[in-house]
Order: C-alpha cells, then structure tokens, then sequence
C-alpha cells in the first residue's frame, strides 16, 4: 500500500481513537517505502506526517490528562491549599475513604 494512504489510515485511526489499528499501520508505515515521484508528492507526504505528528501528540496528552483525572479520582475528596511558605499541601476529610469501582 503506498506511503500517503497509510499515513490517512494512521490519521483516521488517531482521530477516531484506535489504537488497535495504529498499532497495526504502525509496522507498514515503517516498513513503506518513501518515493515521491515530484515535490509536489514531497511536500504532500511531508504535510501528513507533519499532521500525523501533531495528532500523536495531542492523543498523548489525552491519554496522560486522563490519567490524571483517574488518579484524582481514585484518591478520592481533597482541599489542595499552600502554607504561609507557599508549600502545597493537600487535606482529606476525616474518614474519607477513596472511591471504588462497584
């Protein structure tokens, strides 16, 4: 399969979140060959791995957001506040027990 339609179905497959499929391009995207026939060609795959790049980053920064907010989660209630130091503390209500997954 040529190099520009793995790169749409990468796009695609990171658009719509599957992360089954990239991992499945992935291997193809590495193994195509780069054969651009004119600059124009060039320049065309040069902008969809850029767009491919910027994609990437963004589900990362999804992924490690969600992380985050998962991790809060499962801590359960807390009052973040700073000291007269500026030193971040956090205060858990007495008996508060982290959330669970029924």
């Amino acid at each position: 399969m040529p190099l520009e339609a793995l790169l749409d179905q990468a796009a695609a497959a990171l658009l719509d979140g599957d992360l089954i499929a990239l991992a499945r391009l992935t291997p193809e995207i590495e193994a195509a060959r780069i054969d651009p026939t004119d600059r124009a060609s060039a320049e065309r795959l040069q902008a969809k791995a850029r767009r491919n790049a910027r994609l990437l980053e963004a589900a990362s920064r999804g992924v490690k957001a969600a992380r985050l907010r998962m991790a809060e989660i499962t801590r359960g209630p807390t009052l973040t506040t700073y000291d007269a130091r500026g030193q971040k503390a956090e205060i858990s209500p007495l008996g508060a027990t982290p959330a669970r997954r029924v």
